[in-house]
């Protein structure tokens, strides 16, 4: 009898087997992709983290060596991408990962290629990368190190309206005490020596010698503490012999961005320097310490465009491994800080780009001497009615921005908006209207100012009751003129609370629509809640000159974009009139001494807001005039009223000014 065999499926078999190795990991082919490793491996670049990166043991010190080796690259941020991840050919327990890694050099990209080797791991059954330096940047070796060193770029300048440097580097002398250069004799102590060299170099700096000595002692032994910067152009006396003769006095000769003098258009150049703690904590990192920036004015607004792009360097410094014998190791390389350096990276720098302002340089000097030989707080803004351009923006003293970003009740000057609402409402200029001596309105009693004329109280003409500035008409037409009329009116002779004028701290006015009562009574003469800047009533003048709604600007280029003009913006006609109006101010009313200006007829309105400080009664004082193609406003922090301050003040400037830029010419 035949034996019957049992025949094997062999197919069956061979799936089997196929499966079991599949299993096991023991099959190449069928190995998972090395993609989630190489992928580990690039976020741990992208982030710094290498803590979730599978490596071999022989891998595992790297991570910790890159710490050093990447500190220079440390206020810089990378990102790592798999351009692919591979098996090497036949070997499959191998595979490469290549990568590109790009990294943010404050700007500037700077990217590079790299492989990275992987290995499978039979018993951990999964991909590990072979780390090394060079993964992470190309070149890099075991105990080097990467550094980035920037080029400063030249800055650009701020030019006035002709095209002119205005702000710009200039040569510098800056007094100050170098700490490294003083010793103690005798019995004195090193901080007595530096108390006493820094008093004697505060008083030859001319600054505060309390707060001098404090910065002197709590700097470092060797550093130079900065009392003063002086422009070493041949007007400005530099005290050379009164310094030497200081233990530790030192004058550097430097350049700085600056403006013609120190006070010169502050509040709209700006100033240009290293920033201190507050404004650095203050800048949502924009600004670095130690890194010199625009710090205020157009230099902080087109810091970008003025500053240009600074050129990089990358580079790499390897050691200089010579050979077994020990000689230049990497260990040793590492402690001396010797070996291999190569720049794998650079830029050029590109200069920065020049900034056209609009104003004129003649005539905000005089603006200037104004400002300086105020003795309270003052602001004077001169705007040009046909383009906007501002001409002039000076402050003073020092340290009160006041010109364009003061905010103050306008007092009388704001009574050219009233009447602009008033005129919309069906006022007639020589309509008779009621200047009571005093008027009272839910219980607020409003009188006219100490002085007004007794011929042009009761019934007045409307352009005589503005010439002389009567108080009692405009607190008396509340229930004529609504705040929303008012606001509306200030909208169409400038006064927005958000105004594009290139220059961010510019302020014109704040104006509620909203007010009621007495606060609404008050706000129709310039008190109350309103507010406006210097820059804002020249801008009111500025207005009625052009016969249109006047947006100032500082800058010609780059240029400012133009915002929608109000739907309600002031007409021919209504500017028409209150030119007249103020033309009588001039003529008949509180700003006489105007008349003694040539050239064209002066147009002009005075104002005086009363304020309390400290318990005493103060007043502000105001004055805006326009005069041929220019519109002036001039305020005072403190004075008796704005005829009386500032009449004989606009008078002198507009005169001047006449000799720049003629009036009947502009």
């Amino acid at each position: 009898m035949e034996r019957i065999r049992a025949v094997r499926p062999v197919a069956a078999v061979t799936v089997a087997t196929a499966l079991l190795l599949t299993a096991t990991g023991c099959f190449g082919p069928t190995r998972p992709s090395p993609q989630e490793a190489a992928t580990a491996l690039a976020t741990a670049i992208s982030t710094g983290d290498f803590s979730a990166v599978p490596l071999t043991a022989s891998a595992e010190q790297v991570p910790g060596q890159l710490e050093d080796a990447l500190a220079g690259l440390e206020d810089h941020e990378a990102t790592a991408t798999v351009d692919s991840a591979e098996p090497d050919g036949e070997d499959q327990g191998r595979a490469t990962a290549h990568l590109t890694t790009a990294w943010d050099l404050d700007g500037t990209d700077w990217s590079y290629s790299t492989d990275a080797q992987l290995v499978w791991d039979d018993e951990a059954q999964q991909w590990l990368v072979d780390l090394r330096p060079d993964d992470v940047v190309a070149g890099l070796a075991t105990g080097g190190t990467v550094s980035v060193s920037s080029t400063p770029a030249e800055r650009g300048a701020i030019l006035d309206g002709a095209g002119e440097d205005l702000m710009m580097e200039r040569d510098v002398a800056i007094l100050g005490l170098d700490k490294s250069r003083l010793e103690a004799e005798g019995e004195e102590s090193m901080a007595e020596v530096v108390a006493t060299s820094a008093a004697a170099v505060a008083e030859v700096a001319d600054v505060d010698a309390e707060s001098f000595v404090a910065r002197a002692e709590a700097a470092g032994d060797q550093a130079f503490v900065q009392a003063i910067t002086l422009r070493n152009n041949g007007a400005t006396q530099i005290p050379a012999v009164q310094m030497q003769d200081i233990p530790g006095g030192r004058i550097i000769e430097d350049t700085a961005v600056l403006a013609p003098t120190r006070a010169y258009a502050r509040d709209v150049l700006g100033t240009f320097g290293e920033p201190n703690a507050d404004q650095i904590e203050s800048s949502d990192g924009e600004l670095t310490a130690g890194v010199p920036a625009g710090l205020s004015g157009l230099q902080a607004d087109e810091q970008e465009r003025l500053a240009g792009t600074p050129g990089i360097a990358v580079t790499i410094t390897n050691p200089d491994d010579t050979g077994e014998d020990g000689e230049g190791s990497v260990e040793e390389d590492a402690e001396s800080g010797e070996g291999n350096e190569s720049v794998v990276f650079s830029t050029e720098p590109v200069s920065g780009q020049d900034v056209a302002s609009t104003l004129d340089r003649d005539v905000q000097e005089e603006a200037e001497a104004v400002v300086a030989a105020s003795e309270v707080p003052a602001g004077l803004v001169a705007i040009r009615p046909s383009d906007g351009h501002v001409l002039a923006a000076a402050s003073g003293p020092e340290g009160w921005p006041v010109a364009v970003s003061g905010s103050y009740a306008p007092g009388s000057t704001f009574k050219v908006v009233t009447t602009l609402a008033l005129l919309r409402s069906g006022l007639d200029p020589q309509d008779t209207v009621q200047c009571p001596a005093t008027l009272t309105v839910d219980g607020m009693a409003v009188g006219n100012y100490d002085g007004y004329p007794d011929t042009s109280v009761g019934e007045v003409p409307f352009a005589e009751a503005f010439a002389e500035s009567c108080n009692t008409v405009f607190v008396g037409a509340h229930d004529t003129v609504s705040a929303a009329d008012e606001a509306e009116a200030a909208q169409a002779l400038g006064l927005t609370p958000e105004p594009q004028t290139g220059l961010s701290s510019a302020f014109l006015g704040s104006i509620p629509d909203d007010s009621t009562g007495t606060e609404h009574a008050a706000n129709l003469f310039g008190q109350g809640v309103v507010e406006a800047s210097p820059l804002g009533m020249a801008t009111v003048a500025a207005s009625v000159a052009a016969g249109h709604t006047v947006r100032p600007v500082f800058l010609t280029d780059p240029a400012v974009d133009a915002p929608v003009p109000p739907d309600t913006g002031i007409t021919t006609e209504e500017a028409e009139q209150l030119q007249s109006l103020m033309a009588g101010v001039v003529e008949t009313g509180t700003a006489e001494m105007l008349q003694e200006v040539p050239g064209a007829p002066v147009l002009a309105k005075t104002g005086t807001a009363e304020f309390v400080a400290d318990g005493e009664d103060l007043a502000h004082t105001w004055l805006v005039a326009i005069h041929g193609d220019l519109a002036v406003a001039l305020f005072f922090n403190e004075g008796l009223g704005g005829g009386h301050d500032n009449g004989p003040v606009v008078r002198d400037f507009l005169t001047a000014v006449e000799e720049i830029i003629p009036s009947e010419s502009r």
